[in-house]
């Protein structure tokens, strides 16, 4: 087994000191996972805003365990995980615990230093994971300090049971897919890696907020229900080109009636479903116009769409300005 335990708030030396467990080298503050434990990256960032981060990407290939000690240093981390393991997964928060078989988990959750913490794989998982560490002074800057601490105070006394509360959908995965892939030598790189995590704190924030003000908020949803509507989204999102499987497929698929996957499918998305899909196709493309290297005929083709009207109405409708005007503004910031 891959064991890894530690007790560190410093994510830099972090890296070495899993580094050095593995005997293998740290280059531009990323270490490789040996073949014999795993396929993928370890890697810190530290943003100019004061911010730091982990990005985690790996199939091991053993069985691993994870461990991170509480501190008498209060901080808190905002993890977004993606995880697919064939056997067991545990994760324990204090001495609360879920245990899992054969699943698949996308998940948006805030751990604090005041509380060990876990995660417990079999070999084959695949782990892929953006973490970003803060101070809760840190945090204030950003919102009123009242309502931090409150908020705050309340998620973390939920423990385990707050990790069901945000699932990662598409909005969340090509954020966090941008952190991870953003090349060494973009001359912009450090400007995108610090919006691209700001947009992550924000919208995770954002939306606690809200939920939170009720102290009495919970996910009114089964583990099996979460499970299953993670589930239908990830097959939803897979290719945004195609068109979208119907309400039956989906409802056979995830081997519930039509009206309880519309249910459940809003309760955690806040959309129904294929104004879900719409929304993610929307976002999708202005993510490609954003970068400069594609037109607007170009992504609405990319997209499927046949009639670059209809493309441009839709777009419109979900940003409230035409594509063209994107384009424009992007230049002019330039």
């Amino acid at each position: 087994m891959f064991e890894f335990d530690y007790t560190n708030t410093n994510y830099e030396q972090l890296v070495h000191a899993m580094a050095s467990l593995l005997q293998v080298p740290v280059h531009n503050e990323q270490l490789l996972f040996p073949e014999a434990v795993g396929n993928g990256s370890f890697r810190h960032i530290h943003a100019p805003n004061g911010l730091h981060a982990y990005l985690i990407e790996c199939t091991f290939h053993k069985d691993w365990h994870i461990h991170i000690n509480q501190s008498s240093e209060e901080y808190y981390m905002l993890r977004f995980d993606e995880l697919a393991v064939p056997q067991s997964l545990t994760i324990t928060v204090a001495d609360e615990k879920i245990r899992e078989k054969n699943t698949n988990r996308a998940l948006a959750y805030l751990t604090s230093s005041l509380y060990n913490w876990s995660y417990e794989g079999t070999a084959g998982s695949t782990y892929r994971g953006v973490l970003i560490a803060f101070s809760k002074q840190w945090l204030a800057r950003y919102f009123e300090i009242e309502r931090v601490e409150d908020v705050l105070s309340s998620y973390i006394s939920l423990k385990a049971e707050s990790i069901n509360i945000v699932p990662l959908d598409a909005r969340y995965r090509r954020w966090m897919k941008t952190v991870s892939h953003v090349e060494d030598d973009n001359p912009l790189r450090t400007t995108i890696l610090q919006n691209r995590m700001m947009l992550l704190i924000e919208r995770f924030f954002t939306g606690l907020f809200e939920k939170m003000s009720n102290p009495a908020y919970r996910l009114p949803l089964s583990h099996e229900d979460i499970a299953r509507v993670m589930h239908i989204e990830r097959l939803l999102t897979r290719n945004l080109l195609q068109t979208p499987p119907s309400i039956q497929q989906l409802a056979r698929i995830a081997a519930i009636s039509e009206s309880k996957l519309k249910k459940d499918f809003k309760t955690m998305y806040n959309f129904p479903i294929y104004e879900y899909f719409q929304k993610a196709r929307m976002h999708a493309a202005q993510d490609k116009l954003l970068t400069g290297k594609f037109s607007v005929k170009e992504v609405a083709m990319e997209l499927g769409y046949s009639n670059l009207s209809n493309f441009t109405i839709a777009f419109k409708k979900e940003f409230g300005i035409l594509p063209s005007q994107l384009l424009s503004q992007k230049k002019l910031s330039h």
